[in-house]
């Protein structure tokens, strides 16, 4: 009777997975299986500890790695984001003048945008290099001043 509420709890589990699975975006699908493994990776050895197949400091060790990698992945990402910032303040600064063309050139743009094709190209480019999701300080600071310098000649020929 046990296999049996086992068998059923595992069916269970693999159609709750699959319909998850296919409902998230396919950009989300990478973290959602991660998290599965992650997941998977503590009740194994959450079991294996139980059971006496591993000692319990083994099993915290075990358990701790992912998150220690974690961290230090996110400790690196902050101190390359801040070394970044520094040096894209001083490159942006000593970088020659904005000109028409380099700014049709970053955004993607032909000769005669719209306001509305600037502003669209631009939030494009920023959701792709923000520096909250990983991407360069520089890169935005050059989209941000293509935008400002396009939407300023949109104004003056107005």
């Amino acid at each position: 009777m046990a296999k049996l509420i086992i068998l059923l709890a595992l069916i269970f589990l693999a159609w709750y997975l699959r319909n998850r699975f296919i409902s998230t975006p396919k950009a989300d699908r990478k973290r959602l299986i991660t998290g599965w493994l992650l997941w998977l990776t503590v009740a194994i050895v959450v079991g294996m500890a139980l059971t006496g197949r591993l000692h319990w400091i083994g099993g915290l060790m075990a358990l701790s790695v992912p998150f220690i990698r974690q961290f230090a992945l996110w400790f690196m990402q902050r101190k390359l984001n801040e070394m970044d910032a520094k040096n894209s303040s001083q490159e942006v600064s000593s970088e020659s003048e904005m000109d028409r063309q380099k700014a049709l050139q970053i955004l993607n743009l032909g000769e005669q945008p719209s306001r509305e094709e600037i502003v669209q190209a631009h939030r494009k480019m920023m959701q792709k290099n923000h520096p909250d999701q990983g991407g360069s300080d520089y890169l935005a600071a050059m989209l941000n001043q293509a935008k400002d310098l396009l939407i300023q000649e949109l104004n003056d020929g107005e």
